[in-house]
């Protein structure tokens, strides 16, 4: 797996990940804990909204979400969720390419996508700028 940068200070931070191919979740999960994440993983975007509050949305650094996904896709959960926490960043995945023209009316600031299959030193590194944004 890639390294990313030990001296960083968001390694206390809270990401919340929305995923409902179980074996990607489990890899990210695993993945971003290993390097010091706390991760709060959940298989649609009503269940996230459900562990967003239930830890806090304003303690949510990073949403990683995929596009499509049953109850509630990925845009309309990111939505929800800035409603709780307006400034939160959002990292989009899919591995259709077609969902990168679904964002484009998306603001560009705090937000990045991410298109499947990645590698982890490429996840590593959406994460880590992100994270750094004021």
């Amino acid at each position: 797996m890639a390294a990313l940068k030990p001296s960083s200070p968001s390694k206390s931070q809270n990401i919340l990940l929305a995923e409902d191919e179980a074996m990607i979740r489990e890899l990210i999960t695993t993945f971003l804990t290993n390097h010091g994440y706390t991760v709060h993983e959940a298989e649609n975007g009503r269940q996230s909204l459900e562990q967003a509050r239930k830890i806090g949305a304003e303690k949510v650094s990073l949403l990683i979400t995929d596009l499509v996904m049953p109850v509630m896709g990925g845009l309309e959960l990111a939505a929800e969720m800035r409603k709780l926490q307006p400034g939160l960043r959002v990292l989009y995945i899919s591995g259709y390419t077609d969902d990168v023209v679904v964002l484009e009316g998306e603001s560009r600031s705090k937000t990045a996508f991410l298109r499947k299959p990645f590698s982890f030193e490429t996840l590593g590194q959406r994460v880590e700028a992100l994270l750094a944004q004021a």
